[in-house]
C-alpha cells in the first residue's frame, strides 16, 4: 500500500512534466508562426509603401483633404437617437472631436462609444470601425463628425 501511493504520485508527477514540455514545445512553434507572419505582414507593409510612393512621385493626386479652420458642428443617429458633435479643425487637421448632446442615447453604449473621438482624431477621417458591442452609438458619432467635416471642407 505504502509503495501504490508513492507510485501513483510519481506517475502522476511524471505525466505533468511530460504535458508541460508538449505545451512549451506547441507554444514555442505557435510563437515562431506568429514571428514569421508577422515579418510577411511587414514586408507586405514596406512593399504596400514604396508603391505609394511611387505614385506620388509620378504626380499622383493624394487623398488628403483639408478642411476650413473653425468648430464645426453635426447630427448622426445613435442607438437612442440622435448624436451632437462639435469637430474642431485647427490648422486644416481635425483637432478634437466632442459630443455635444446624446440626450435618449443609452450612456453606457455612449460611453463605450466614445472611443471613436481619438480614434477620427489619429486617423484624421470617419473612415474606422464602430466599437464592438456600441456599433449603433460609435456608428452615430461617426456619422455626426463626418456631417461635420462635411461643412468643414475647403473647395
Amino acid at each position: 500500500m505504502k509503495y501504490k501511493n508513492f507510485t501513483v504520485r510519481f506517475l502522476s508527477l511524471t505525466a505533468i512534466i511530460v504535458m508541460l514540455f508538449a505545451y512549451n514545445s506547441i507554444a514555442a512553434e505557435r510563437q515562431l508562426m506568429v514571428e514569421e507572419n508577422e515579418k510577411k505582414i511587414a514586408e507586405a507593409e514596406a512593399y504596400n509603401e514604396s508603391i505609394m510612393a511611387l505614385e506620388n512621385a509620378d504626380g499622383a493626386e493624394t487623398d488628403t483633404v483639408v478642411y476650413e479652420d473653425g468648430i464645426w458642428e453635426g447630427t448622426g443617429m445613435g442607438f437612442g437617437g440622435d448624436i451632437n458633435v462639435a469637430v474642431t479643425v485647427t490648422d486644416g487637421k481635425i483637432a478634437r472631436v466632442e459630443i455635444l448632446s446624446a440626450k435618449t442615447e443609452d450612456s453606457a453604449y455612449l460611453n463605450m462609444a466614445e472611443a471613436v473621438t481619438e480614434d477620427i482624431v489619429k486617423k484624421q477621417n470617419t473612415e474606422i470601425d464602430t466599437v464592438s458591442g456600441a456599433t449603433f452609438s460609435s456608428g452615430g458619432i461617426l456619422e455626426a463628425a463626418a456631417d461635420a467635416l462635411s461643412k468643414a471642407v475647403t473647395p
